[in-house]
């Protein structure tokens, strides 16, 4: 097989809290995801030189994709074309950037055969969003992101919706790490979400639209999309149409698995 292509599926963290800090900085976390149908579509082959196109355009070295074949050429010698259409909206704590790494690892295993476990303790050093979505579903994830536990899958109607572009995960941490989190801790709590309103507080108007249909809102990792659950499916529709415009707003369902085979 010298070609392959793939869905990558969006993650929505149902829980984000933060266990402390490591000597290195990198934060322990405490997480239970959920893969939802919102995806990227990645075309692999097998080529001499490795390269990224995102939507008909080249990508530099700061790309989470241009970072995992890095690696996998230090690691193994391997090299690939990637062709990537986006479907997951970026900075919005879906895995949008995650999603791109994960595939390019996942296309790695199926190529050349390269064991997926060997793989995923690798695509850690990409982010910590990452050896998760290589397998998706729900599941914990602890750690820096290397620790996944799959859980028994849970069909939730979700709606998606972000208002407005939030700060870099890079910052959302410091403020973190000056101003915690908040105190009460519930079933859909996120340790992020207070530092990630402190430095950009218009991503709350997601958070007002969603409660207008359900007391059930969270955000989804380091923002700055909010998610609300719902019972019916038709609730969750009415919710997005009453929505105005918006950067993101979709009524998703969760899937078992973090990526699909379209084609190999």
């Amino acid at each position: 097989m010298d070609s392959i292509s793939i869905k990558v599926y969006a993650k929505v963290n149902i829980y984000l809290d933060i266990d402390g800090v490591r000597e290195d900085g990198y934060h322990l976390l405490d997480m239970r995801n959920v893969s939802v149908d919102v995806f990227d579509i990645i075309c692999a082959k097998k080529s001499k030189i490795s390269r990224v196109i995102m939507d008909g355009n080249a990508v530099d070295g700061s790309n989470t994709a241009v970072k995992a074949l890095k690696i996998l050429e230090e690691n193994f010698g391997i090299s690939m074309r990637v062709e990537i259409k986006k479907g997951i909206p970026f900075s919005a704590g879906l895995g949008g950037s995650s999603a791109d790494a994960s595939g390019v690892f996942y296309c790695a295993h199926k190529l050349y055969g390269i064991d997926f476990d060997k793989l995923k303790k690798l695509a850690v050093k990409v982010g910590c969003d990452v050896p998760y979505m290589m397998s998706g579903g729900n599941a914990s994830v602890k750690g820096v992101g290397e620790i996944v536990a799959p859980e028994k899958f849970k069909e939730l109607t979700l709606a998606i919706c972000q208002s407005a572009v939030g700060a870099s995960t890079k910052e959302i941490y410091a403020k973190y790490d000056e101003i915690g989190g908040y105190v009460n801790k519930g079933e859909n709590y996120n340790a992020l979400e207070k530092a990630a309103v402190a430095l950009a507080p218009k991503i709350l108007t997601a958070k007002e639209q969603l409660l207008n249909h359900t007391d059930r809102v969270f955000m989804t990792g380091s923002g700055s999309a909010f998610v609300g659950i719902f019972d019916d499916l038709s609730l969750a529709v009415k919710c997005i149409e009453s929505i105005g415009d918006s950067q993101f707003k979709a009524v998703v369902k969760t899937v078992d698995k973090g990526v699909k085979i379209i084609a190999e």
